[in-house]
């Protein structure tokens, strides 16, 4: 048993780790009240599970972090009584458990009540995570060693056995036993002559996927270092909160009225969160995160920290910048007002958003240009001192949408000096480099041409060469300056990038594109389009992308939005610097 459950978790982390790269987010939020305070089932005030607010975008439901899409019961703590041990016995007049001399030995234990919201994607997807969830519960109940594991008190705890049962006597019985019978599931039967006992494990279910979500928010509250997996829990009256730990804090130094307050506080409901309210982990991340901590087990000398780490962002002067206001203009009407010098290309919304929230308007506008010309959007402003224009792609460099296409319509369109693509990559090699370092190309090498011979392959693909002013300026950069949450300045490296039409999640794949090409510092999907269509019609051009996973099988969209800010940050910085491009002209 001890083996099988830890070979099915291990098969399940592939999978929990694909569910996560594809989810737009799914976030989980517990509540436990006790059985007196029901009416606080619904949770706090900022989350209403029954708002049905979902807006619908192209046919389908939108939701928001906390919209909840499904709900359900979880495991809780029922009115339960311990079973009476050699020489006691249960009364049933007080409802305790007594000895011969009749002292108390044993009360019942009071009821608490957990509900769980799943919340931020549609109910489907609650249930596509919901049939791995329950493969890791049932592989999970009641295995051998879990009373051996460093989180055996949790484990134990939530995968055992039911213990605790209700007893029923119908006719006459000879003897009464005073252990429960019942086994697991199963009820526990005595036929005697002219009666029956029953013993009836109650309100305990087989473990499913509401267990694995137990589990997920107790091992977050222990908040194991260098795992990334946390839940936030806390008290609330009202609209106020109280973190869960200050629960037997005192406060003899604190004003009257906080302490009063404090002490009008239920300590019996709360609820939790898997990461925090304002930054929740999305599910399928955390079971992954889970997973790791459980195969590891930290009793074992040979304990790797988890790979996947996450990181609270929600304080982030990033995170927290809003979009600029945006008005609409024909390109005639814009080429009378902004006459746009760089263009900056992004191939996905995380960047697009990364670059819409430090663009400013035209010289004495107030609001950002959007001009929609052919089948491209085009938003026009100043990057720091630069004024520019900015258009999505689609991912990859080939396509209708492609990187190469739309650069080539926007340098038809607009009579530029250079283009920046900007965005998010992945890295070449986790312990040199970091989340957010930024890769600027002095290369571009197109891995995906090859010839493939019966005894070796060649490698036939293009190597272009970024601008020489604009490499010149990004190799130059002095004073800038982007912190990560851990207070890590976020660096950049110069050299070769590589770009493919493969979105690269696989160690394998990954490994043979370093071995044919050692001197790449990472890879990206636009570059190689990118810079070709820039090449053919002689314009400066440069792909500056910031890392946000490592292509080894373990993509989440956590560290996106990010490394697609810092590599804003050093684009802005970059065109903030006067004159910086006084010497590239347009054609």
């Amino acid at each position: 048993m001890s083996v099988l459950w830890r070979e099915t978790l291990e098969t399940l982390l592939s999978q929990f780790r694909a569910s996560a790269a594809r989810s737009e987010g799914l976030y989980h939020i517990m509540v436990e009240v006790a059985d007196d305070e029901r009416e606080n089932m619904d949770g706090p005030p900022w989350f209403n599970p029954h708002s049905g607010e979902q807006k619908i975008v192209d046919g389908r439901l939108v939701y928001k972090s906390w919209d909840c899409s499904s709900s359900g019961g979880m495991p809780g703590i029922e009115h339960t009584f311990r079973a009476p041990h050699d020489g006691e016995e249960f009364a049933e007049d007080d409802r305790v458990v007594r000895d011969k001399s009749g002292v108390v030995r044993a009360v019942p234990v009071l009821s608490k009540l957990r509900q769980s919201y799943f919340c931020g994607s549609p109910s489907d997807k609650v249930r596509e995570f919901e049939s791995i969830a329950n493969i890791a519960a049932v592989a999970l109940t009641d295995a051998d060693d879990l009373a051996e594991h460093y989180f055996a008190q949790d484990l134990v705890d939530i995968f055992r056995r039911p213990q605790s049962g209700v007893r029923q006597v119908f006719g006459e019985i000879t003897s009464v036993p005073n252990q429960f019978i019942a086994k697991g599931w199963d009820c526990g039967v005595l036929q005697f002559e002219n009666g029956v006992l029953i013993d009836s494990p109650i309100s305990e279910m087989a473990p499913d996927a509401s267990n694995w979500m137990l589990l997920l928010h107790r091992l977050g509250w222990r908040k194991s270092n260098g795992t990334g997996l946390t839940a936030h829990r806390a008290f609330w009256k009202g609209h106020v909160e109280i973190a869960y730990n200050m629960k037997d804090m005192k406060f003899p130094h604190h004003p009257v009225g906080f302490a009063k307050q404090f002490g009008n506080f239920s300590k019996t409901s709360y609820y939790s969160v898997i990461g925090t309210k304002d930054s929740p982990i999305d599910i399928n991340l955390a079971s992954a995160l889970a997973i790791q901590l459980l195969l590891a087990d930290m009793k074992s000398s040979q304990v790797e920290s988890p790979k996947i780490r996450t990181a609270d962002y929600s304080k982030q002067h990033w995170k927290q910048a809003s979009l600029p206001t945006i008005k609409t203009a024909s390109k005639s009407d814009s080429d009378t007002i902004h006459k746009p010098k760089v263009g900056v290309l992004v191939a996905t919304e995380v960047e697009r958003q990364a670059v819409l929230k430090r663009l400013r308007p035209p010289r004495g506008k107030r609001s950002v240009l959007q001009v929609f010309e052919g089948s491209n959007t085009f938003f026009l402003g100043r990057l720091g001192t630069t004024d520019v224009i900015v258009v999505m792609t689609a991912m990859g460099s080939t396509g209708r949408d492609s990187s190469m296409i739309v650069t080539s319509e926007l340098l038809e369109l607009w009579d530029l000096a250079a283009v920046v693509m900007v965005g998010i990559a992945f890295g070449k090699d986790s312990k040199k480099q970091m989340v957010g370092g930024i890769l600027v190309s002095d290369r571009i090498i197109s891995y995906e041409p090859q010839r493939l011979g019966a005894g070796s392959n060649e490698d036939r693909g293009e190597v272009l060469r970024a601008g020489t002013v604009l490499l010149n300026r990004f190799r130059n950069v002095l004073g800038w300056e982007f912190m990560d949450p851990e207070s890590r300045r976020c660096a950049f490296q110069v050299g070769p990038v590589l770009s493919g039409e493969k979105l690269v999640d696989n160690p394998k794949f990954k490994a043979q594109l370093f071995d044919r090409f050692p001197n790449a510092i990472g890879g990206e999907m636009e570059g190689a389009g990118f810079a070709a269509a820039a090449e053919r019609k002689n314009k400066e051009w440069i792909v500056v992308k910031a890392i946000c996973d490592w292509g080894d099988g373990q993509k989440t969209k956590h560290f996106q939005e990010f490394a697609a800010a810092a590599a804003v940050d050093l684009v802005e910085h970059v065109l903030n610097q006067v004159g910086a491009f006084d010497s590239i002209t347009a054609s």
